[in-house]
């Protein structure tokens, strides 16, 4: 009777084998956590969607990137991310108190580390996109030519008259390193800011500031109400607004380049799962993907050989644009001064005092 149950059996699940296919593996998930909004629904469509179909590992999506969080979850012994993006000066003080893995380039980046920006490349991080603070325009008041093409010109109220929008100096990426081109420091030269120069150059600037800004929305629309007629702006936001025809317009020329990094919390509960997602992520043809809908660069420049010319042109890190901009320093503002505060602590404290006069 044994020998019968199993001879019926056999046949019966070979049909269903047949019925439905090979069953496939569990190849498990990676939790990845980004910045939300329209731009993770960017990513999910070119990066998140086409991982799970090359690999078979589920993406579990996160929001809220953050020093805080990933320390948090590390030292409570529970972290419930794999991948999560970073600021630099965040990863900095991640990697300087152990709360991060390394990135195992040597398995898994074989044959692409000549193509990525070095900037980039951290033990403990890897670079995923550049984003850009330039000097914008209202192209009614400046035309193009004719318009602020430094920092400086930003600074010369007599030649290039006009209210201006500049960040606040809580910003998340505060305004001191183009306050100090604006007083004259040579890019070159920029590094350790001299911070209090920074803000006696604002000083300057302060009675033509019509506002500081205090969300990357505000200095765009400010130019297109002509409520300001230079700013500071974030490059993504100008570019769709000239695109769409309004009078805006900007310069390469001392952008403030900057990045996110990818990182993989300590003790990340799928480590491999998470590497290869940041490889996936780090291929020329998945960066051009993004590119092509996202004003932003990518780190990987083999990634141009599948973006046309024109648009290739438009990007941060096209290598006629990133030779012109300066990278803003992750290592000086993680860094800290005698008493042991970080230099955002010490900006913030001095841009409070600022207010207050």
């Amino acid at each position: 009777m044994g020998r019968l149950k199993v001879a019926v059996a056999v046949p019966v699940l070979a049909v269903l084998a047949f019925l439905v296919g090979p069953v496939s593996a569990d190849k498990g998930h990676v939790v990845v956590a980004s910045w939300g909004g329209s731009f993770q629904d960017l990513q999910r469509e070119t990066m998140f969607k086409p991982f799970e179909k090359e690999t078979g590992i589920k993406v579990i999506e996160a929001t809220g990137p953050s020093l805080a969080k990933v320390k948090a979850m590390v030292e409570s012994g529970n972290t419930e991310w794999d991948v999560s993006g970073m600021v630099p000066g965040d990863l900095l003080v991640l990697a300087r108190e152990g709360l991060v893995e390394k990135i195992d380039y040597d398995n898994y980046f074989k044959g692409m580390m000549d193509d990525i920006v070095p900037e980039v490349i951290h033990p403990y991080g890897i670079g995923n996109f550049f984003y850009t603070k330039v000097i914008a325009f209202n192209t009614d008041v400046y035309p193009k030519g004719k318009h602020p093409k430094s920092w400086a010109d930003v600074w010369d109220v007599e030649k290039f008259p006009g209210p201006r929008m500049i960040e606040e100096g809580g910003y998340v990426v505060p305004p001191l390193e183009y306050a100090l081109m604006g007083d004259g420091v040579d890019p070159k030269d920029l590094y350790p800011l001299d911070m209090e120069r920074a803000y006696d150059s604002i000083r300057k600037l302060q009675p033509h500031v019509v506002k500081f800004a205090t969300k990357s929305a505000m200095p765009p629309q400010a130019l297109v109400d002509q409520e300001a007629v230079i700013a500071a702006a974030t490059l993504g936001r100008i570019v769709k607004l000239k695109n769409d025809g309004a009078p805006v317009d900007f310069t390469w020329n001392q952008g403030i380049i900057q990045y996110d990094y990818w990182i993989i919390p300590k003790n990340a509960k799928n480590y491999e799962n998470a590497m290869k997602f940041i490889e996936f992520a780090t291929r020329p043809e998945i960066q051009a993907a993004l590119v092509k809908v996202q004003p932003l660069g990518p780190v990987n420049l083999k990634s141009f050989d599948y973006i046309d010319d024109a648009h290739a042109r438009t990007l941060p890190s096209h290598p006629d644009n990133l030779r012109k901009q300066v990278f803003s320093s992750a290592e000086f503002w993680a860094g800290t001064d005698a008493s042991g505060k970080s230099m955002i602590e010490v900006n913030q404290e001095m841009w409070n005092r600022f207010t207050l006069e």
